[in-house]
């Protein structure tokens, strides 16, 4: 995906969510998320999805990000399966960290790499997962 593409999601991504919530939202992350620790931040990022997906389901807007929020959120098990709609999701966390100043491929101290992006959307896809209730 060129940065054209990856600029469109950023476009698509305020336009569904509006102008003044995504200059909080981004202003949020560049604030706290340089040095935020990845599993924190993912929960962040995976809010702000969860959040631009419930006004999703109440006013649809057509687009490769939206379609990617709807499919996981119905499907999440596609997550963890490298699916199209994953890939988008990574590309657009990735310009999303890019746009706040954060480095989304990180490596711990042991040399595992690892990524904001992979984290983010595990958290969005198990966002109502109570696996303690599953019997």
């Amino acid at each position: 995906m060129d940065i054209l593409d990856k600029r469109k999601m950023l476009d698509e991504f305020e336009g569904i969510i509006g102008t003044e919530t995504y200059s909080v939202f981004l202003n949020i992350l560049e604030e706290i998320g340089p040095d935020a620790r990845t599993h924190r931040i993912s929960v962040v990022i995976a809010a702000m999805m969860q959040f631009a997906l419930n006004v999703l389901l109440t006013d649809y807007q057509d687009g490769l990000l939206a379609r990617a929020l709807m499919v996981l959120s119905e499907e999440p098990h596609l997550a963890l399966e490298g699916s199209e709609e994953a890939e988008v999701l990574y590309d657009f966390i990735d310009k999303l960290c890019d746009a706040a100043g954060m480095l989304n491929e990180r490596e711990s101290a042991r040399g595992t790499q690892y990524s904001i992006a992979e984290n983010a959307i595990a958290e969005y896809a198990g966002w109502y997962a109570m696996p303690w209730e599953d019997y």
